[in-house]
């Protein structure tokens, strides 16, 4: 049995994707949507024989603000191995041969909780996050989806519908669509992605039909939008921004709305609101939907530290990062956002 890291299309990586359960953060569409936002090398990290056994993708990166570090999947909030779990040791053993002396650490955002049991025996395990799942498979019909909403959300969607239109956006609404997420991230105290990513998001994951991003309209301005994925059976969203000026109208319920309506209408078994922190606003928000909450662990491989790096947005300092943030003119903040971004790793 050989590891070996793969970094360009190959025919038996090809067709181990096509004989194994995977998501899209394993496939090489989505290997270029990142290669092109961030400038980085997204690689695929095999156990292969006869043919590829299991796959883990993997981003590394170098920082000397955040440490230097390997993520699967980088800038994404999952990531982990495809394939069979004997094989999984192999590539883990590879890393640590191979980069340890080079990186502080190795995280694995696994999302297939099956794979818990033989990654705790192998690995840190830290439960760093939750995420919501709303089994759309449980219901019989998007009725049984609505009703299973909470009321005051339904309410919600109800009002919005009376005021706002909704529609998938194009690539042409991409400069209006960054505006209203620049404002966003800038309120949130988070640097924001460049406008290559979303670029890089039409051109390598709408395409092929792997993603979308939803559009609320209030008089022929966009003032909420819904970004995801979807691929295998399963609807991921990852990126929710609205306009505070016009919040009375619940614009990003109705986008949420939509795009889970489509979702069912198109068969698909999951829609996941993504990961998200106990106690904090978003986890309120989204465990409205009548989604189910999981668990999303990381797993690490401390190499050069003695604990897992884990980033509290209660402490001080952090908090204090987030209002330094704030302050910092649009024009700086566009130039090194994306830059923070790609060293930081999500």
């Amino acid at each position: 049995m050989n590891v070996i890291e793969i970094n360009g299309n190959d025919v038996k990586l090809s067709e181990f994707l096509v004989d194994n359960k995977h998501s899209y953060f394993h496939t090489f569409a989505f290997k270029k949507f990142i290669e092109e936002a961030f400038g980085v090398e997204y690689s695929f990290i095999c156990a292969i024989g006869s043919k590829v056994n299991a796959i883990l993708p993997i981003v590394k990166i170098k920082s000397k603000i955040f440490g230097d570090k390997i993520i699967s999947s980088g800038y994404i909030e999952y990531g982990g191995f495809s394939g069979n779990c004997e094989y999984y040791e192999d590539i883990i053993c590879y890393l640590r041969d191979n980069y340890s002396k080079d990186f502080s650490y190795m995280e694995i955002r696994d999302f297939d909780l099956n794979n818990s049991n033989v990654l705790s025996g192998l690995l840190v395990k830290e439960d760093l996050y939750k995420r919501f799942v709303l089994e759309l498979s449980d219901f019989e019909n998007l009725d049984g989806v609505w009703k299973n909403i909470q009321k005051s959300k339904r309410k919600a969607i109800k009002k919005s519908q009376k005021f706002l239109q909704v529609r998938e956006l194009e690539i042409n609404d991409i400069d209006e669509f960054y505006d209203l997420y620049f404002d966003n991230m800038k309120r949130f105290g988070s640097p924001a992605y460049s406008k290559k990513y979303f670029e890089s998001f039409f051109e390598n994951i709408v395409s092929r039909g792997l993603g979308k991003i939803y559009g609320a309209y209030y008089y022929g301005k966009l003032v909420s939008s819904l970004l995801g994925f979807y691929y295998e059976g399963r609807v991921h969203i990852i990126i929710s921004v609205s306009d505070e000026k016009h919040k009375e109208f619940r614009a990003n319920d109705i986008v949420h709305w939509e795009f889970i309506k489509w979702a069912v209408e198109e068969g698909f078994d999951y829609f996941d609101f993504g990961r998200v922190r106990e106690g904090s606003g978003q986890f309120e928000y989204k465990k409205k939907w009548g989604a189910k909450l999981l668990d999303l662990p990381s797993y690490f491989d401390l190499w050069k530290l003695d604990r897992a790096p884990i980033n509290d947005p209660n402490d001080k300092s952090y908090q204090l990062k987030i209002k330094a943030w704030k302050k910092v003119p649009s024009f700086v903040s566009k130039k090194v956002g994306m830059k923070l971004r790609r060293e930081i790793g999500i």
